[in-house]
C-alpha cells in the first residue's frame, strides 16, 4: 500500500527541509491522501507559485521532487523534475488568491522530461505487488530570485500550489511562508537581464 506525503522543501543555494505540519493545510491533506500513485500521470501535475512583484521565478527557479520510498531494503529513489510556465489564465482557484503586489506563475513538467516521468511511474507501479510499506512524497522546490532595484533586504514570502490532473483545481500545497533568497556568499539573487 503507498502512502501519499507531502515534504516540503523551500530552497536557496541549498535545500532546507521545512515540517509539512507546519507548511501544509491542514484542509490539503485529504487530497493529498487521495493522491493515488498507481493511477496518477505525473505530466499532468501543475504547480502554481504565488510570489511579490519583486521578484521572479527563472528558468530554474521551481523544481517538483518525487520520491518513493519502500520497505523492502529500505530503498529510495527521488526524481526532480524543472518546472516551466503554462500559459493562459489562471483558473477560479487561482484567481480568489490573487494579491494586490503579488503574481501567480503557473508551471508545469518540461514535456521533453515526459519518458523520464513515465519510467518513474512505471517504477512506482512495479512495487505495487511487492511486500512491506511504501511511501510518495511530492515536494516542490523554489528558487525566486530578485528583479532588477527591488529591495534586497526583505524576503519573498511564497505560497504554493498543486493540481494533480487537468479536471480537478488546485489546491494549497504550502501556505505562504518567508524564503530567504541569500546565495551562499551572502549576496542577494538577482535575476539574469538581457
Amino acid at each position: 500500500m503507498f502512502v501519499s506525503a507531502a515534504r516540503v522543501l523551500l530552497t536557496t543555494g541549498l535545500i532546507g527541509l521545512i515540517p509539512a505540519c507546519v507548511s501544509v493545510p491542514v484542509t490539503s491533506l485529504p487530497r493529498l491522501a487521495a493522491m493515488d500513485p498507481v493511477s496518477m500521470d505525473a505530466n499532468q501535475i501543475e504547480v502554481a507559485v504565488r510570489a511579490p512583484d519583486d521578484f521572479d521565478l527563472p528558468e530554474d527557479g521551481a523544481t517538483l521532487v518525487l520520491t518513493v520510498w519502500q520497505e523492502e531494503g529500505d530503498e529510495t529513489r527521488e526524481e526532480l523534475f524543472h518546472l516551466q510556465p503554462v500559459p493562459g489564465s489562471p483558473t477560479k482557484f487561482l484567481t480568489q488568491r490573487t494579491k494586490a503586489g503579488f503574481s501567480i506563475h503557473r508551471m508545469r513538467v518540461d514535456p521533453k522530461d515526459a519518458p523520464r516521468m513515465d519510467e518513474f511511474r512505471a517504477h512506482m507501479l512495479s512495487l505495487k505487488e511487492t511486500p512491506g510499506q511504501k511511501s510518495l512524497s511530492v515536494s516542490v522546490t523554489t528558487r525566486p530570485c530578485l528583479r532588477p532595484g527591488a529591495n534586497p533586504f526583505k524576503d519573498p514570502r511564497i505560497a504554493i500550489y498543486l493540481r494533480p490532473t487537468q479536471e480537478e483545481d488546485y489546491f494549497t500545497l504550502v501556505k505562504e511562508r518567508s524564503v530567504p533568497i541569500e546565495l551562499p556568499g551572502g549576496d542577494a539573487r538577482y535575476c539574469e537581464t538581457g
